[in-house]
């Protein structure tokens, strides 16, 4: 969890940006202002979750949007910082990558060859290696959280949901400012800068240039006598270049340069026992230290990771009377590199060593249609591809030689979509969409013990939605849907087995979005019942993680996110969630428990599907020193969480709640933020992931953990 995290009174949802141009009176007859005024009291956003601007109470998606200015003042920095207050969304820690779940559903496979089910898409783009994304915002305009499947929008990979990133652009004004953040246990400072403005005598050419660096010294030490002194420490530079050229009020052409890395020991990994007490440890490992979750001690013999990304962005908007023509071209190439202890013992018993590198390429081409129309529409089509290249090498003590697998993997995937809106009526419209997705995947793999394997296979999948909303008055509105989702199957870099299929969903959804008694209360309610065909679980098996297909799984929840303003000086926020996420059909084996052979997995929990979460956070302003001083106290909690399929006490997290703390004045100017806070504050020991290897290896438990109790102070400058 990044510095700061949700601690801070200055980060709520943000529920619109641009006000509503009022009339004499509304839809009810009332007089127009008390729009306006619910606008300045709870606050709007405009997001693009529907691929074209929109109101967040208007659109019929679940979705949480976070104003990015807003979570600069309080240091939120990472997805992980935003999941806590976001019903139903977990993240967990991975070795090649961060595990998104939105509603139960991600599956971030640590082997190349599968991908996760939430999308990420930062500045419009598909990212497929998202690493650094999941653990630093660069100067983000917002972040827009969808949940639920978006399979004819967002297409291939979003059977659990979406996560769109948006960046600030240049800007026609100069602006420019900076943040600096410090903090104990552990040591940390953070920085963040931009410029940004035109570039020439008539403004048609404007620029931005964006700053962030994080540096921690690491929250687990390390008594291992060989090994680095820390784990959990963080060592991470991003920057951003933009240029662009707007000729005319309907012409922009904008290119992004990102650029990302990482140089750290990496996480640590607990042993923190094996599923069954009565099996033996492996001899090299009985009697030896394990470290202590709590006390933040572990043993490693080595540690670390090096991360580096480069992304270019061009996007070009056309605006014509019929709507807009928008062009999107990406590029990225990534390498990654993890060394990381494999028994969490002062044993040379086993490591694991990662290796990729990929390039991706993305382009779309989308039409929105003029949404002031009766009959509104938008129009795509899109192309993805990915090299990717893994190297995976875990030398395991009672081996001659090292497990060394992985592969070449090439993906292929287009994609043809389109959506509507007809408006019945001032109050009911009716909205529907369909999509068609094409994937092909080429593989050569390796595994020095079996041999090696070139594959290839592809699937194509028809997704749609239909559904209809109701507006009951200018501030109350409910909608119904019906939609389905599609990932596209895949392979286990290493395993050299045949492909597993898609993933396929359907959702049915009601949710009801409104503000009531006078503007002083914001309420966003919905309700789903989604079904998975074939739904893929990440696994351990061997010395392999590998991803099976699940028969069937049904999942069912309750969603509520509300925003009070009783008084000009007090806000509260809260949000909760209920989530029976269950598999149906699921037949499978424990490689860490081969013993008990063939396994009914029917009626346990998903992974990282909690039954229920909530957040509550009050936040009270009073006058200071020409500004204000906002006092804030937030509690999140989660019920118990399984890591693993197959729902082992070991492998999953207790109930657990967490209490920050803050202290944050602004001047009356906007200029200067400063603030005070404290995470984290009883010290709770919370683990992010727990996985139990294989039998080969001894079957431990190994286990990730937030940081403990976080203490520090920020100050930030705009202008």
């Amino acid at each position: 969890m990044g510095v700061a995290a949700i601690a801070f009174g200055t980060l709520e949802p943000v529920w619109a940006q641009e006000a509503a141009t009022a009339d004499a009176t509304d839809a009810d007859g009332q007089p127009a202002g008390h729009v306006e005024d619910a606008q300045a009291r709870l606050g709007t956003v405009v997001v693009t979750a529907s691929r074209r601007e929109e109101s967040l109470q208007d659109i019929p998606i679940a979705v949480s949007a976070y104003d990015g200015a807003k979570m600069q003042d309080s240091q939120i920095d990472s997805l992980a910082d935003l999941a806590s207050t976001t019903p139903n969304v977990q993240i967990s820690g991975a070795y090649t990558n961060g595990n998104i779940s939105i509603r139960g559903i991600g599956n971030a496979a640590v082997n190349a060859g599968a991908e996760s089910g939430v999308a990420v898409h930062l500045d419009g783009a598909y990212l497929a290696q998202p690493l650094l994304t999941l653990s630093t915002f660069l100067d983000v305009e917002r972040v827009e959280i969808l949940r639920g499947p978006q399979g004819t929008l967002f297409g291939r990979n979003a059977t659990g949901g979406a996560v769109n990133i948006i960046p600030k652009t240049p800007t026609q004004e100069l602006e420019y400012g900076f943040t600096a953040s410090i903090g104990v246990d552990p040591d940390e400072f953070r920085s963040s800068a931009y410029v940004s403005g035109p570039l020439n005598d008539s403004g048609t050419i404007a620029g931005r240039l964006a700053y962030e660096q994080a540096q921690n010294k690491g929250y687990t030490r390390n008594d291992a006598t060989f090994g680095p002194d820390f784990l959990d420490d963080q060592s991470v530079y991003s920057t951003r270049g933009q240029l662009e050229w707007k000729p005319s009020a309907d012409f922009s052409s904008r290119i992004a340069v990102d650029y990302q890395s990482a140089a750290d020991n990496g996480p640590a990994a607990y042993f923190i026992g094996t599923p069954d007490p009565m099996l033996p440890l492996p001899i090299a490992l009985q009697g030896l230290p394990v470290g202590s979750p709590e006390d933040r001690i572990t043993y490693a013999n080595v540690g670390n990771r090096k991360i580096e990304a480069l992304g270019i962005t061009s996007t070009s908007i056309w605006s014509t009377g019929a709507g807009d023509l928008k062009a999107l071209l990406y590029y990225n190439t990534s390498d990654l590199e993890i060394l990381q202890d494999g028994d969490g013992t002062e044993a040379d018993w086993s490591t694991t060593s990662f290796k990729n590198s990929g390039h991706e390429y993305f382009g779309e081409l989308i039409f929105a249609s003029d949404p002031s129309h009766a009959f509104s529409y938008v129009l795509g089509a899109n192309y993805f591809f990915e090299a990717l290249e893994q190297d995976v090498s875990v030398p395991i003590a009672i081996l001659p030689v090292p497990v060394n697998l992985g592969g070449d993997i090439d993906t292929t995937s287009y994609a043809v979509f389109a959506s509507g809106n007809l408006d019945l009526t001032s109050r009911l419209s009716l909205f529907g969409g369909v999509r068609y997705t094409n994937d092909e995947k080429d593989i050569s793999e390796y595994n020095n013990f079996v041999g090696t394997l070139n594959q290839n296979d592809s699937w194509g999948e028809l997704t749609y939605e239909a559904g209809a909303a109701f507006d009951f008055t200018a501030d109350v509105s409910a909608y119904v849907k019906y939609n389905t989702g599609f990932k596209g199957g895949g392979y286990s870099a290493g395993g050299l087995s045949p492909a597993f299929d898609p993933e396929t969903n359907t959702n049915i959804e009601a949710g009801l979005k409104g503000v009531y008694f006078d503007n002083t209360l914001q309420a966003n309610l919905a309700a789903f019942h989604m079904e998975y065909e074939d739904l893929q679980v990440n696994q351990v098996i061997g010395v392999l993680s590998s991803v099976t297909n699940a028969a069937k799984a049904t999942i069912d929840g309750l969603e509520a996110e509300f925003v009070i303003v009783p008084t000009d000086n007090l806000r509260i926020e809260a949000s909760a969630a209920l989530l029976d996420a269950t598999f149906d059909e699921f037949d499978t084996a424990d490689s860490a428990r081969p013993d008990l052979g063939p396994l009914d997995l029917a009626g346990n929990h998903l992974p990282n599907a909690p039954e229920a979460n909530g957040s509550v956070g009050i936040y009270y302003d009073t006058p200071f020193v020409d500004g204000d001083l906002t006092y804030g106290a937030r509690y999140d909690w989660k019920a118990r969480d399984y890591f693993s399929e197959f729902n082992i006490p070991l492998s999953s997290q207790d109930a657990v709640g967490t209490l920050d703390l803050s202290l944050v004045y602004k001047s009356s100017d906007d200029h200067w933020t400063a603030s005070l806070y404290a995470l984290n504050v009883t010290d709770e020991t919370i683990a992010t992931n727990v996985i139990v290897v294989s039998s080969l290896i001894g079957s431990l438990g190994l286990a990730q953990y937030e940081p403990g109790r976080q203490i520090g102070a920020s100050i930030s400058y705009r202008y």
